[in-house]
């Protein structure tokens, strides 16, 4: 998943997109070679990091004293390893489509994913009893994650044969190349930001926390101060709320920044238009749109969060205090669904125009205030600190980038998207008004009854937003 996010579906297709638009624009047949050279080196590179990787783990296999668990954990990662250079190849080639305006199979190539890992575990646990037998299973679930990489590949293989079919010559590339490259440098340092500040997060709510035996207070320059988290499970609680906000976020936020990231590349390479009319205009559109999408789920997020928690985690040992101490976590991370948008659009305005350096100071001045927040806010306000925090450094964040990008577009927030914005906001605020009372502050409800709940409070909300 770390290669996925930094070569696959990170740094690498970020640089790739505007260089790749670019040649398009002015050399389709040196395009085609470009694309060409950079899959080739991307599945030389990574394959053979996996060829090392399973010879490093092969040995760590044979040689280290593990227990069971820790065996099945190697065997598993040496069976799923493949994976790794197959879901990069399946990203840049999506990529490569995108900038073709073909959408429709890169969107649909994780379902076959899904698919492939529902129907090997319906498959490999039908019947299976007993701890060997589950083992067995879980193995059988990591051959079908790389079976699954095999057809998404193949998958998007299929429509590329007819846009740019691959070529073995890879003439006159090399300028494309190290452009690719000096932009992917930097996209790294910043995609590595996010992950160490996802760290950062869980290490201060493991640390602040009265976590195993470290009873309910810390030492801090040799005074024993109160854990200012009392209970534990905080990092557990951080990642559940963090599935439910990265689900409008995924679905909405980044589909938009998806497609206008291709075209905001195209039209930042048109020489014709050296006053970027085209590319400002695409700007705004996106900016428009996704607030349009994302303060309406960033309210309705925050309304149905608890009969969300309630219906997708109150199984077994979770119990309704659980559910509440997940759904408060949640609404600080919901409050700033709009800004992790627009975020990813902005940023991609600045990686179309080739700025890798303006979005990545940013980027480290946020991980510095996030931590100084964290260790703030964690105090007054238990693990919910931890979102809150993340949530106003992602509001500050988008401020920041907008501003930044006024050295390359003048006015990117006009009066156009001023009114958009008002508008989206009082819609929204109507719907809120709409949905409150509807919500029931009942917290020992049956399944069916959360679903229904959560299913009206939804249907109430679309119908009141979209028919303003």
């Amino acid at each position: 998943n770390l290669f996925r996010r930094l070569f696959g579906e990170g740094a690498l297709t970020a640089s790739f997109i505007p260089t790749y638009a670019h040649s398009i624009k002015h050399d389709p047949k040196l395009a085609r070679r470009v694309a060409s050279v950079c899959v080739a080196l991307l599945v030389v590179v990574l394959g053979l990091l996996t060829v090392v990787g399973e010879v490093i783990l092969a040995v760590i296999y044979r040689l280290g004293d593990w227990n069971e668990d820790s065996h099945l954990a190697i065997r598993l990662t040496m069976i799923m390893l493949p994976y790794m250079p197959l879901i990069c190849s399946v990203a840049l080639i999506g990529a490569i489509l995108q900038v073709h305006r073909r959408f429709g199979p890169p969107a649909t190539a994780p379902i076959i994913l899904n698919l492939s890992i529902i129907l090997g575990t319906w498959f490999a646990f039908d019947g299976v009893r007993g701890d060997p037998g589950t083992r067995h299973a879980v193995v059988i679930i990591g051959y079908c994650v790389v079976l699954g990489g095999m057809v998404q590949l193949i998958w998007q293989l299929l429509p590329l044969r007819d846009i740019t079919p691959f070529r073995l010559n890879f003439k006159g590339t090399g300028a494309a190349l190290r452009s690719i490259l000096s932009m992917m440098l930097p996209m790294l340092v910043g995609l590595a930001v996010f992950q160490i500040n996802a760290f950062l997060d869980s290490l201060i709510a493991f640390g602040f926390s009265p976590t195993g035996d470290r009873g309910g207070s810390m030492s801090i320059l040799g005074y024993a101060v109160p854990h200012p988290i009392q209970e534990d499970g905080a990092v557990a609680v951080l990642q559940w709320s963090q599935r439910l906000y990265q689900f409008p976020l995924g679905v909405f936020g980044i589909a938009i920044a998806t497609a206008v990231f291709p075209v905001l590349a195209q039209t930042a390479a048109n020489v014709a238009d050296p006053r970027r009319d085209a590319f400002t205009r695409v700007l705004r559109r996106g900016l428009q749109l996704t607030v349009f999408i994302g303060l309406p789920a960033t309210v309705g997020l925050i309304i149905v969060r608890k009969p969300l928690t309630r219906l997708i985690f109150q199984h077994g040992a979770f119990t309704s205090a659980d559910v509440l101490r997940v759904a408060t976590v949640l609404a600080g991370y919901a409050s700033a669904v709009w800004a992790y948008s627009l975020t990813h659009v902005v940023t991609r305005a600045f990686y179309a125009l080739r700025d890798t350096r303006r979005p990545l100071v940013i980027a480290l001045w946020m991980v510095l205030l996030n931590l100084t927040l964290n260790l703030i806010f964690i105090w007054p306000l238990d693990v919910a600190g931890l979102a809150w925090s993340t949530a106003l450094c992602a509001a500050m964040q988008c401020l920041l980038l907008l501003r930044a990008i006024r050295h390359h577009v003048p006015a990117p927030v006009d009066l156009q998207v001023r009114i958009s914005w008002a508008r989206t906001a009082g819609l929204t605020a109507v719907m809120a008004v709409v949905l409150i009372p509807f919500v029931t502050p009942a917290e020992s409800i049956s399944t069916t009854e959360s679903a229904v709940h959560l299913a009206v409070l939804v249907l109430v909300g679309v119908v009141v937003f979209f028919g303003g």
